[in-house]
């Protein structure tokens, strides 16, 4: 009897294991944006996604925009403010995605990503992808801001000219 409560009990211990910490599996289980930004394939960026961040900030992608393109490096693509009142700026966040090809992925993996625009726009997308309690009071322009999230390192760089900008990278890149 022991040996087989022992044999069906087996699986559920070396299976059930994970390398997540309580905060990440919190975060990833609380928010509907927050998700790997690097490691997975160009593919995976739509739905609940930053995209859907973007469209509930405002911002829609951008067809007319014509920025760099190395079809084996990176991607690089605007999102600009849908107007809605006489009241509001213009405003456009950037995004760059370095990628890299893999064998036995269709679409390549990103392996970087550069987003940038005006201060106030970057904090806000920042706080409402990445969940974190984080007190900007404190933070100087100037300075950066990290927050993990998975395999994810997210620095926020707070510009001193009204432009700010978000990096994000694996965590084995960034701490090197």
């Amino acid at each position: 009897m022991k040996k087989i409560l022992f044999l069906l009990l087996f699986p559920f211990l070396c299976f059930s294991q994970t390398s997540l910490s309580d905060d990440d599996i919190f975060a990833a289980a609380g928010n509907d944006f927050e998700w790997l930004v690097t490691n997975v394939d160009t593919s995976n960026k739509g739905g609940f996604g930053y995209e859907g961040l973007l469209s509930r900030m405002g911002y829609s992608y951008d067809d007319n925009y014509k920025g760099e393109i190395s079809n084996d490096k990176f991607w690089q693509r605007r999102y600009s403010k849908n107007i809605i009142s006489g009241n509001e700026k213009p405003s456009a966040i950037y995004f760059k995605e370095s990628y890299m090809r893999a064998k036995g992925y269709k679409y390549p993996i990103i392996t970087k990503m550069e987003i940038w625009g005006d201060t106030q726009s970057i904090i806000t997308f920042y706080v409402n992808f990445w969940t974190r309690a984080i007190n900007f009071r404190d933070t100087k322009p100037g300075e950066t801001v990290t927050t993990r999230f998975l395999s994810d390192v997210a620095a926020l760089s707070v510009g001193t000219n009204g432009q700010s900008k978000i990096v994000v990278t694996t965590a084995k890149d960034y701490y090197k």
